[in-house]
Parts: structure tokens; sequence; C-alpha cells
């Protein structure tokens, strides 16, 4: 039986697969390994991407991503799995984290009451609203910090997906993953000002299941 961790995992990376490009399940010559070295070519290409530079990049981007989204919302929120970024080759780099948007009230062996229709009401409804202020709060960290992650070439992406914890009582009908995708030439184009920041937002690919 697979574990729980196991399939927050396997979601996230099958909602990162459904943008990657065909062309990036073919690697010539078979798997090649990158192992990041003081001769490293830094020439940015699709295939050859400064992963020195690149790592730190997606350390910085870590943390703005986990001070942003603490800051943004107000209690009762739950940061429940800090911002962890990878890189993968032919993608581009791709962050996940969960959180709790809107956390009930806490049982306790001096409070075992079942939560009232009211209780859960009112906080499905404010976790719809806070999942569309999460897109837009994703959309600007993007536009403001994602350039910053200029180690990879423009054709290349940068996702975040965010895992939304909810319980049973809940129900099965909000969604419990948030995935957002931007590639690094709407970026490029951003800063130049070829793309305004709604025709940004209306670009940016989003997925909620």
């Amino acid at each position: 039986m697979i574990s729980k961790q196991a399939a927050k995992v396997f979601g996230f990376m099958l909602a990162v697969a459904l943008w990657a490009s065909p062309a990036s399940a073919q690697v010539a010559g078979g798997i090649h390994s990158a192992a990041i070295t003081a001769d490293q070519p830094t020439t940015i290409s699709p295939t050859n991407v400064d992963l020195h530079s690149l790592k730190a990049q997606i350390d910085a981007f870590q943390n703005v991503l986990n001070r942003t989204i603490q800051q943004k919302f107000g209690h009762p929120f739950s940061l429940l799995q800090d911002a962890k970024g990878i890189y993968l080759a032919g993608f581009g780099v791709a962050f996940h984290m969960e959180v709790n948007l809107h956390p009930l009230r806490m049982m306790s062996p001096f409070d075992l009451r079942p939560y009232t229709p009211e209780e859960i009401r009112k906080s499905k409804e404010e976790k719809i609203a806070r999942i569309a202020q999460l897109r837009t709060e994703l959309a600007d960290l993007l536009m403001r910090h994602g350039g910053q992650l200029n180690a990879m070439a423009p054709e290349q992406n940068i996702a975040v997906a965010v895992h939304l914890f909810n319980l049973r009582p809940e129900g099965p009908d909000l969604p419990s993953q948030l995935v957002m995708k931007v590639d690094r030439q709407m970026l490029l184009d951003f800063q130049t000002r070829r793309l305004t920041a709604e025709q940004f937002q209306k670009a940016a690919s989003v997925l909620e299941f």
C-alpha cells in the first residue's frame, strides 16, 4: 500500500510531468548524470545549465517562497512543509510545499466535540477564497522573483506545486493540489515590458485538482 507521503510526491511529479516537453524524455546516448565540478561549462542552453549557480538560486527562491506565503495569509494558517526545489533536466525547476490554508478547530483530549456543519461550511468557504488568493500571490511572486532563476535557458520552466491539506469532514470537492507554471521567456518578456502584469497572470498555466 502506498504511504501518504509517497502519494504526495507521486502527485507532485505527475503534475509537473503534464507540462514536460516530450523531447525531455529523450537523452542521446543513454542516461547522463549532471555533477557540479569546478571546470563545468557555464554556457546556458536547454541541455547545458549552470548547475552551480542554479543551486544557489533555488535555495534563495525557496526562502522567498516560504517567507512570502507565511506573511500573506493570516491566522488560522499552517505551513506544513517548507518549499523544496529540484531541477528536472529538459523541464526546468520545480518547487513543492504543503499548507493548510484554513485549519479547523484543533481537537484535544479535553475537547473532543465533533465539528459542526457550520464550522465545516465556514472553513470550506474560507479555503476556496484563499485558493484564489494563493493563485494571485504565486503569480505575483513569480513576476517579482522568478527572473532570479536565470541559470538556465529561456525555454525552460519554473513550476510551483502547493499541496493543500484538507480534513475528511471538509469533503472531497476541495482541490488537494495547486500547480502554477511559467517559462523563463515569459519572465524575460515581463522584465522588458513586452508583457504586462495582467498578461503574465493570464499566460501562466494553472492546474487545480
